[in-house]
């Protein structure tokens, strides 16, 4: 039996399983998908070897299925599983071998549930051959020119071959081994530069697309597809251009309301100030509203010690309204050519007046650091009208966070793309 242009159906020389053809004039071996027989093309369909034990990868296309695709109408004629193993980790996909009697041969790929077209081109990119020794020996990611776009080096390769069915142009072969070297733009993306070598092929250039309508056009159901794949083009969701304006704006508002809400505070008025040994200090100041906090200040030149203080504080019926105490302490000092400090040399305390009206502060000499250092003086404030801000800087932390978050959609989504990259930058 001697391949001819009008056959249509073979049977296989080595179990007899009857096998269509497909693959057009160019195709030098058929792989039974019955019994796994390699079976010579161009020569009476003898069997050349028979690969047993396989496992067919997961793919919706099968062979002899037909569709309209990137202008041209293809049959699938074979299927490869490919599989890269590093360390412990594997990566798999399936590569279908298509063929047009208009426009030859290509390849249609589902990688983690992503569809690609892959067609070999012969204007090859200037400059030579690329070879992961020549990636080794690099500084900086190489780069190749191909038709008047610039394309970055992506990732290296190394997979076996572990099914195979169907025809081909060559003979593919379980256990086969080969690698391929992608390049792909740094932009905008639509293509992938592959420079691919093998035992049983010609060294080849491939261009490869992202082809999510080949589903549809071979009448399959899509798969589902898992994380981004470097040559996904970005996808606006609804919205996209809705929530950075929103969130913009109530970022924007929620900063305005924090300096609205800080002008609103009263300034500090000095209720008196003295060295530690004339303490306490004695003093009345009004509060014109009770529904706002006040805060009462204690101003030091504390320097490398230490100084505690007891406050009272009484409202205009007498009635304590705050007996506590604060603490302040400042330390600095050179070390190593370098200026360091730790503490503060004020401490604050803040309370909500009960009513409106006079009230009275008392503040004593609790205790006194025995340090080297001194502090020697205090000075007394009292603000009224103290708002909290926590609440709102809240917010505007959070929705500037969306708001970068919804933002970025685009720069994040190119990210993804690249995050597969092998490339690493050596120190």
């Amino acid at each position: 039996m001697t391949r001819s242009g009008d056959t249509r159906a073979i049977n296989c020389t080595n179990c007899g399983a009857g096998l269509p053809v497909l693959g057009g004039g160019r195709v030098v071996t058929q792989v039974c998908s019955y019994c796994g027989a390699q079976l010579d093309a161009n020569d009476a369909y003898k069997v050349l070897a028979v690969f047993a034990g396989m496992e067919r990868p997961e793919t919706p296309f099968a062979l002899g299925q037909t569709g309209h695709l990137k202008g041209a109408d293809w049959t699938i004629v074979g299927t490869i599983g490919m599989v890269e193993r590093y360390k412990s980790r594997e990566w798999r996909w399936t590569d279908h071998q298509l063929y047009s009697p208009t426009h030859g041969y290509a390849w249609l790929t589902v990688e983690d549930g992503h569809l690609l077209f892959t067609r070999k081109v012969r204007d090859w990119p200037a400059g030579s051959w690329l070879t992961s020794a020549a990636v080794e020996r690099s500084e900086s990611p190489p780069s190749r020119n191909w038709r008047g776009r610039p394309y970055r080096y992506y990732a290296t390769s190394d997979w076996v071959c572990d099914f195979v069915e169907g025809e081909f142009t060559y003979r593919p072969e379980k256990g086969d081994r080969g690698r391929t070297i992608s390049l792909m733009p740094f932009g905008n993306a639509h293509d992938m530069l592959a420079y691919v070598s093998s035992g049983q092929r010609e060294n080849e250039v491939e261009v490869t697309t992202y082809a999510p309508e080949a589903a549809e056009a071979f009448g399959v159901e899509a798969p589902r597809p898992q994380g981004v794949h470097p040559l996904q083009p970005f996808e606006a969701k609804p919205g996209s251009r809705f929530y950075p304006l929103w969130f913009g704006g109530m970022a924007a508002a929620a900063f305005a309301s924090i300096f609205v809400m800080l002008a609103m505070r009263g300034d500090y008025v000095d209720l008196g100030e003295g060295p530690l040994d004339a303490l306490p200090i004695e003093a009345e100041f009004e509060v014109a509203n009770a529904a706002r906090p006040v805060q009462l200040r204690l101003n030091t030149d504390s320097s490398n010690n230490w100084a505690a203080f007891e406050i009272a504080i009484t409202g205009p019926d007498g009635t304590p309204v705050a007996e506590t105490f604060r603490e302040v302490d400042y330390y600095h000092g050179r070390s190593g050519g370098e200026s360091w400090s730790e503490g503060s040399r004020r401490a604050t305390l803040g309370f909500q007046p009960v009513a409106a009206g006079p009230h009275r502060v008392t503040v004593d000499l609790e205790e006194l650091g025995r340090d080297q250092g001194t502090v020697s003086r205090i000075e007394v404030q009292m603000r009224e009208g103290l708002t909290t801000i926590r609440w709102v800087l809240g917010a505007f932390v959070v929705f500037a966070i969306a708001l970068a978050f919804t933002a970025s959609a685009r720069l994040r989504h190119r990210m993804r793309r690249w995050a597969g990259s092998d490339w690493t930058e050596e120190d």
